[in-house]
């Protein structure tokens, strides 16, 4: 009995001490989930990043072939929650001013700005010596870098990046806008203002209009028509509105509200829960969204939830029926034809 009693003593305390040694093991591969190292920073850029277009922090690799190069392949955060930590040397006041950009956004659009607990995906907000963000969720630890604690939609345009926006004037259409003038630009800037190459690398495009109705020269987003210039400016412009939009060359680059167009995107791409959409010029893959929208107007009917919001995309929608479901048809930018 002795000899079985110390065996079974011997077992159950190897049994202890077993589990003993995995809750803490669990304990620490929880802990380095919860708590990643914290990024490694060279003038407040992280290593293996650069700035482009003033300010956006991409991979060094950003304009390799094999790279991410475009609006088709920014990530979203999920649910529009975006965590965030401000950094242990932002004080109380700058922290109340960026709480108040935030608010900005969250006022138009199913985005929520929370503070930051276990996610593994969240944002660090900085003072910095200048103002730039990362191009939608990256993954991991990214940031946000300010220097103008006292604009607030300077502070909007970088959090407007850090959702998934690119600069206005970097779509692919803009030269039907306006015209870039290079002499007035030092060379070694010039790339500022390259063009994406992605047909949709800035949301607003994909409302499928042809004229300027869906180019936006009062964004938030878009540059000032002195960016980078190596001249007095004006009158040695860098960026010049084409006729017949030219009464915009002044007010290009604001920084004081989000235009019409911005709150109209962002409050698309960070769509409320019942919201579905609706394009016809969709053939492809659909599931509702703003993405992948449904291709005609009886889908969106029979599939978006009753009491929701169908988001209607311009077009010619040549079909007729008679629905019950109740719901709210919306056409933001018009230029829905309906009937046969």
């Amino acid at each position: 009995m002795r000899i079985s009693v110390s065996k079974r003593f011997t077992i159950v305390s190897s049994f202890v001490v077993t589990l003993f040694l995995l809750c803490l093991a669990s304990i620490r591969l929880h802990a380095q989930t919860e708590n990643p190292p914290p990024i490694e920073l060279q003038n407040g850029i992280p290593l293996g990043h650069m700035v482009i277009e003033g300010d956006i922090i991409v991979p060094l690799d950003f304009f390799e072939p094999s790279s991410r190069s475009g609006f088709g392949d920014t990530e979203f955060w999920p649910n529009g929650v975006v965590p965030f930590r401000f950094d242990d040397e932002v004080e109380a006041d700058e922290e109340a001013a960026m709480l108040a950009a935030m608010a900005e956004l969250e006022s138009v659009a199913n985005v929520d700005f929370v503070p930051r607990a276990t996610q593994t995906n969240f944002i660090t907000i900085r003072d910095s010596t200048g103002n730039n963000s990362e191009v939608g969720m990256q993954g991991g630890e990214q940031v946000i870098n300010i220097f103008n604690w006292n604009v607030r939609f300077i502070m909007v345009h970088e959090l407007m990046h850090a959702l998934g926006f690119w600069h206005e004037q970097s779509r692919p259409d803009r030269d039907d806008y306006v015209t870039i003038n290079l002499d007035n630009i030092d060379p070694a800037n010039r790339h500022n203002f390259n063009r994406r190459d992605a047909a949709t690398v800035y949301p607003k495009q994909a409302f499928g209009l042809g004229d300027a109705e869906t180019y936006d020269f009062d964004s938030v987003m878009h540059y000032g028509q002195c960016a980078f210039a190596v001249g007095t400016c004006p009158p040695d412009t860098t960026l010049d509105v084409k006729p017949p939009n030219d009464s915009w060359q002044n007010q290009i680059g604001q920084r004081d509200h989000l235009s019409r167009l911005d709150i109209l995107t962002v409050s698309q791409l960070y769509g409320q829960p019942d919201w579905r959409f609706v394009d016809i010029t969709n053939s492809g893959y659909y599931d509702g969204s703003f993405s992948y929208p449904y291709h005609t107007l009886g889908m969106g009917v029979m599939y978006a939830p009753a009491g929701g919001t169908l988001l209607i995309q311009p077009g010619n929608y040549n079909e007729t029926g008679t629905y019950s479901t109740a719901m709210t048809f919306n056409a933001p930018l018009g230029h829905v034809i309906w009937g046969e």
